[in-house]
């Protein structure tokens, strides 16, 4: 799955190359005619920020071609990604330091995302899709309080068929816990995860969560090996403390490390096609291991009746 940027500014051509490259459709950002993340939103840089008519735009450019797209051929497992710019990251961008804490009017900030992109969502439902909606919050590690925030996400865990956060900063853990995501997308290239991020990871698994493992760095460095590396290696922490492998992979995603807005085309194929080959080989291992397991299953069966051994 793609994170959300992508450089360019054709959205017919975006939005064809994310149907073609990626698993599950996501509404591409193109910072080249939407901003950055944050002017995305609030429709001019921090510092001059100010509303009017012409900058309150509610859906980005590439909208009506992603929308036209998904109706006409519709993935078969009915879910499909938005994301917005969290509102604890905008609080932050909009704030002088040393003023009131940014979770003071995130709450407020998230009503009006869900608002905005309510709309969006409504569409899709109408044609039969689900929506993920994810929330970019890389300020996250910034604020000197994270008193309030789980609340502040609220509006946002709704409005959509199941919630996520992408986090490529280094994530709180404590409370990542606490908001329990349906979905989590984080950054394994700059951010590798210590015995508290494992068991914590252990932790929103076995409630379900879904985890979006950014194994790719945003320039496809290493290829598909590093990636490949990087994912076994996270996997491996995450199953000393306690799960089954293959139930881990059942509840796991691959991304790049972030967002490629910033990227060449070509630089963000190469992403795309890195990812392409680290799931190929990840799916090889899961079948591999569940066909081992079927086939010890299979000697402990031997005196019963009727069942067929081979997998």
């Amino acid at each position: 799955m793609g994170v959300g940027s992508l450089p360019g500014v054709d959205p017919v051509v975006a939005v064809g190359h994310v149907l073609e490259s990626y698993d599950i459709p996501f509404c591409p950002q193109l910072p080249a005619l939407d901003g950055n993340m944050i002017d995305e939103w609030l429709g001019v840089p921090p510092g001059r920020c100010g509303w009017s008519p012409e900058r309150d735009r509610k859906q980005a450019r590439a909208w009506g071609a992603f929308l036209a797209a998904v109706v006409a051929t519709p993935p078969a497992h009915t879910v499909v990604k938005l994301q917005v710019t969290g509102p604890v990251t905008l609080c932050w961008a909009l704030e002088e330091r040393g003023s009131e804490p940014a979770a003071t009017f995130a709450r407020d900030v998230a009503e009006w995302l869900a608002s905005n992109v309510r709309t969006q969502i409504d569409a899709l439902s109408d044609r039969g899709m689900d929506c993920l909606l994810v929330v970019d919050e890389p300020a996250l590690d910034l604020l000197p309080t994270r008193r309030g925030l789980v609340e502040a996400w609220e509006p946002l865990r709704t409005v959509g068929s199941a919630w996520g956060l992408h986090l490529c900063c280094a994530p709180p853990w404590e409370l990542v816990e606490e908001a329990s995501p349906d979905f989590l997308n984080i950054d394994l290239v700059h951010h590798p995860l210590d015995e508290e991020a494992a068991g914590s990871l252990c932790n929103l698994l076995r409630t379900g969560t879904t985890v979006a493992w950014g194994v790719t760095p945003t320039t496809a460095m290493g290829g598909p090996a590093a990636a490949t590396r990087l994912l076994d290696t996270a996997i491996a922490q995450v199953v000393g403390h306690g799960l089954d492998q293959d139930d881990v992979g059942r509840h796991s995603v691959l991304t790049a490390s972030c967002g490629t807005g910033a990227n060449s085309l070509s630089e963000e194929s190469s992403v795309a096609a890195t990812l392409q080959c680290v799931a190929a080989i990840a799916s090889r291992r899961e079948s591999r291991s569940l066909i081992a397991r079927f086939e010890t299953q299979g000697k402990e069966w031997s005196g019963v009746a009727g069942v067929d051994h081979k997998p």
